[in-house]
């Protein structure tokens, strides 16, 4: 090991394995950590491509919705985010379309490339830094999210804000620096938890940061061996206990709230699907390729000894944990642990040295990075192309089923808050629909009782929605669209597991 990877304190010991910096290197020094970052935010503007082309999906024509009748009626919890997409509205026209909902979530979404590497250069290397923020840059995970008119990447980029602020504060405390450093660490502590008035998934995450340089010494890893290192860990570990004591009680209004929209069912069976759900959508995203590269870089870091890496896996393997204990009470997406995916493709690039090269030399570190981001670059080439942004077309769709309607018919369909979005523009109240009936848990048998009265109707239907019903009626309804039904119209869109085509019916 070279001198320069060793600890102050332990400059006479540079064999040493322990050392608790991270290889050396000097970002304004090295071209190919400035021509990564270019690379990154460059890649990075795929997110403002297309943005208005994808019809919306559930999600986030609720998103318009909740802004007038979710807000004032006390069932959101997190507004900032719906308050400034509408301010963004505003802004360009007052008029919600595709792109207007979707412009700040973009921008967001874009903003984490730098600040991802922000975050990481001062306490895990430049070069490190760096390669994260390409492979944030190249994932159709965070593709997704940016041109979601959701509030994901708001919350992740106020974490990894908090990061910077608490990473620089540890990265200087390893060294013995001096100045307030404790401070600069709380305040870091205090953006990153305010990331859940973005989204409540922030919380998943922030309990590693308060408590893992702490729970890392304690392990005998610490992020710094000097006095004022152990100060700043001690502050933050008190700190983050009485921020949890201060903000116990919303936290369970809001975790209630979640639990009792989504159901609850504490059966084995149930407790085991609603994991393996979290497993599966996780798995789209973080695929068996940067998987692996997870665990190795998990096996680097054990044996590297260093507390910097082992911190980068605490961060994700406790957010996960986390995750999947919510699975338990309540049905969690892999959107939940979005918010870690920086974190992921961190740890995922540990083997990559500094300055010096690491284990894997220069050579093997350009095939891992090549390895890792290019076909994650691929994929966001066919969620571009036929893919179509991973969202069913309802708006052709509807809009379709809309033009070919006659007078007497009435339009059902599936997710018809969209359709309601597309075909009465003016009704802000998409969850009552004016412009059509739903065609859902509570509605599935409407159709079959609209038929019986000899009345004609179009059915918009996603396949997928039908497992949401209960199995009776959505045998019913598939009967009845089969045996009573001509298909006149479908946009197939088959993605990888999940089947997004939306199929017109009409009973004449």
């Amino acid at each position: 090991m070279d001198r320069s990877e060793a600890g102050p304190a332990n400059a006479g010991a540079a064999t040493r394995p322990q050392s608790n910096e991270p290889f050396a290197d000097d970002a304004r020094a090295d071209g190919f950590v400035r021509a990564a970052v270019v690379v990154a935010l460059v890649l990075g503007l795929l997110r403002f491509v297309r943005l208005g082309t994808w019809s919306l999906w559930i999600d986030e024509s609720l998103t318009w919705a909740d802004i007038f009748h979710g807000i004032e009626g006390g069932e959101i919890s997190n507004p900032l985010g719906y308050r400034l997409i509408a301010a963004t509205v505003q802004v360009f026209g007052g008029t919600p379309t595709e792109w207007s909902l979707r412009f700040l979530p973009a921008v967001a979404g874009w903003l984490c490339i730098p600040v991802t590497f922000g975050a990481f250069r001062g306490l895990f290397g430049a070069r490190r830094a760096a390669l994260a923020s390409v492979l944030v840059a190249v994932s159709s995970w965070h593709l997704y999210w940016s041109q979601s008119a959701r509030f994901y990447t708001f919350a992740q980029l106020t974490l990894l804000v908090g990061a910077w602020i608490l990473c620089s504060a540890l990265a200087r405390a390893r060294s013995g620096g001096g100045g307030l450093l404790w401070l600069r660490a709380v305040v870091g502590l205090v953006v990153a938890g305010a990331a859940a008035l973005f989204h409540p998934s922030a919380v998943l995450l922030v309990p590693a940061l308060c408590l893992g340089p702490f729970a890392l010494r304690l392990v005998g890893r610490p992020l710094g061996e000097s006095l004022v290192a152990r100060r700043v860990t001690n502050i933050l570990a008190i700190v983050s206990l009485i921020g949890a004591l201060l903000a116990a009680g919303w936290a369970w209004r809001t975790w209630s709230n979640y639990a009792y929209q989504k159901g609850g069912d504490f059966s084995l069976s149930a407790v085991l699907s609603s994991a393996a759900h979290l497993v599966k959508t996780t798995g789209f995203f973080v695929t068996p390729l940067l998987g692996t590269a997870v665990l190795c870089g998990t096996w680097f870091a054990l044996r590297s000894r260093r507390g910097a890496d082992a911190f980068a896996v605490v961060v994700v393997g406790t957010t996960l944990v986390f995750a999947l204990t919510a699975s338990a009470l309540a049905k969690v997406s892999a959107q939940y642990v979005f918010v870690a995916l920086p974190w992921i493709a961190l740890v995922a690039v540990l083997p990559v040295g500094g300055t010096r090269p690491g284990p894997l030399g220069r050579r093997g570190e350009l095939a891992w990075m090549l390895l890792l981001a290019l076909p994650a670059l691929a994929t966001c080439g066919l969620y571009m192309t036929t893919r179509m942004g991973e969202r069913p077309p309802y708006r052709e769709a509807y809009q379709f089923a809309a033009n070919v309607r006659e007078p007497d018919e009435q339009i059902f369909g599936t997710a018809a808050c969209i359709g309601e979005f597309y075909l009465a523009p003016e009704n802000t109240d998409l969850r009552q629909p004016t412009a059509l009936s739903w065609i859902d848990w509570f509605h599935a048998r409407d159709p079959l009782q609209w038929a019986r009265r000899g009345r004609g109707g179009i059915y918009v239907v996603n396949p997928e929605e039908f497992a949401g019903l209960e199995p009776d009626d959505a045998a019913d309804l598939q009967r009845f669209l089969r045996e009573e039904c001509r298909l006149i119209a479908c946009w197939p869109l088959y993605v990888e597991s999940r089947d997004l085509s939306v199929w017109v019916y009409r009973r004449d």
